[in-house]
């Protein structure tokens, strides 16, 4: 259905990006591509949905064919009518404020009459549990909400292959399983699924191969039981995630400390020289928690104080820095190097930042040139550069393979001070675990503060 013939991808003058890709994916298979942040796996989407070539201007030699049709030469509308893509950033799907209304949209714009429009609902909804999103807002929702709706609508598409850019980057866990169960339902429907993903474990149950992408190179192509019996090892050196669901297991949170937030009867207090993680379901305000605390948001009845004195919005602004779950709000450089100049702090140099994130050899490029990952560590080294004592991370690991995620965890835990204190908003269970002192979750009923039931006893 789907073959990469001698495929390579170039932009402007650089290096390419892809490099000889030869690869058949058949009808109905479900293939899973993975590698370290930056080794090509969403060039190789784009080259599939043609945005490599229409929107990136890329370069290509080779040929990518669909159903015996050169992509390269297909106008990108006529590609989406058969080639349905989730993105890494689900903002870029939207084209409506109404979230009914968005989903009508995809429809509309295929030319289905009403009957089948309401045939495909009934059936999206019988499988895919979204009815809690329908006539809301899309700018009110979540970053995992708004991934659920971008899979609603490619779901919608009818398109017989299904391209997915890191799905699960913002989903908590009970969308994780929403995910996979339409998936395995989608596979099971015949529907062919091309999916680039670093957090493993949930499609370990139908995936039929793994293709493992080395700096723009296929260098290994595993079927899915080659690929269970890896030695744990070998998965490690590879710079993959674990192949099984992750554990959290942290000590007790002590609601304890100089910083207190404070609404009628919850209170919640943290201690300076501590890492919290902050958990809970998609949309229940963990980033609305965070924006409030550090002064972007007021609330009617809130009330911060730091050592028993009462801070203001722009007190807790002037404290404050934060890494946002869309990187792409925040920055503003024309180079990497200029990126990180934008703020300082001297806790620690620049070049230390970067190159504790792997990030040296890039403080040339663009930071809208780089990947969705090495975004993210652009961010987090620029905002740790920030003069500060809140931090605020919210899911700063979002579509961060194993390697890079260990990077990140050592970092914050090297520059964590007693004058500072960092909070973590994440869904990823693995990089808590590295990272947080104490986790804290946010009740889906009261929004109150409470120790999540999955950790055990302290260690």
């Amino acid at each position: 259905m789907l073959s990469f013939e001698e495929f390579s991808l170039s932009y402007g003058e650089s290096a390419p990006v892809l490099q000889d890709i030869s690869l058949t994916i058949k009808e109905g298979e479900c293939l899973l591509l993975t590698g370290e942040s930056g080794s090509g796996k969403s060039s190789l989407i784009h080259a599939v949905n043609g945005l490599a070539y229409q929107y990136y201007n890329g370069k290509s030699r080779g040929k990518v064919l669909f159903q015996g049709e050169d992509l390269s030469s297909l106008p990108i509308y006529k590609i989406a009518l058969r080639i349905a893509t989730v993105f890494q950033n689900p903002k870029t799907h939207f084209f409506n404020i109404n979230t009914t209304r968005e989903l009508l949209f995809t429809m509309e714009n295929m030319g289905l009459n009403r009957a089948e429009m309401d045939r495909r609902m009934e059936d999206l909804l019988s499988i895919f549990p979204i009815k809690k999103l329908l006539g809301r807002n899309i700018f009110a929702l979540s970053g995992g909400e708004k991934q659920i709706l971008a899979l609603a609508s490619s779901y919608l598409s009818g398109c017989p292959l299904l391209v997915l850019d890191e799905p699960s980057s913002n989903l908590d866990e009970g969308a994780i399983g929403v995910l996979k169960t339409m998936l395995q339902t989608l596979k099971e429907k015949g529907m062919t699924i091309l999916v680039a993903e670093h957090r493993l474990y949930y499609l370990m149950d139908f995936v039929d191969r793994v293709a493992f992408l080395e700096k723009g190179i296929l260098s290994k192509l595993f079927s899915r039981e080659d690929f269970l019996a890896l030695p744990e090892e070998n998965i490690k050196a590879m710079g993959l995630r674990a192949r099984t669901k992750p554990i959290l297991s942290l000590p007790e949170w002590k609601n304890e400390g100089a910083l207190r937030y404070y609404k009628e009867e919850n209170c919640a207090s943290f201690s300076f020289g501590k890492i919290y993680g902050i958990v809970g379901e998609n949309g229940i305000g963990k980033s609305t928690f965070l924006r409030k605390l550090s002064g972007l948001e007021n609330e009617r009845g809130s009330h911060f104080s730091l050592f028993g004195k009462e801070l203001t919005k722009r007190q807790r602004l002037a404290l404050s820095a934060m890494v946002m779950q869309d990187v792409n709000q925040q920055l503003f450089g024309d180079s990497v190097e200029e990126e990180m100049e934008l703020g300082k702090c001297g806790k620690a140099t620049k070049e230390e930042l970067l190159s504790a994130l792997g990030l040296s050899a890039l403080k040339d490029r663009h930071p809208m040139s780089l990947s969705g990952g090495q975004k993210q560590r652009l961010a987090i080294a620029a905002t740790l550069y920030q003069e500060a004592r809140l931090f605020f991370f919210d899911e700063p690991t979002s579509g961060m393979d194993q390697k890079n995620m260990l990077r990140i965890a050592s970092l914050l835990k090297s520059t964590i001070h007693e004058d500072r204190i960092f909070f973590i908003v994440s869904h990823d269970y693995a990089f808590l675990q590295e990272v947080a002192d104490e986790v804290v979750e946010i009740d889906c009923l009261t929004g109150n503060f409470r120790f999540p039931p999955t950790s055990e006893s302290p260690r």
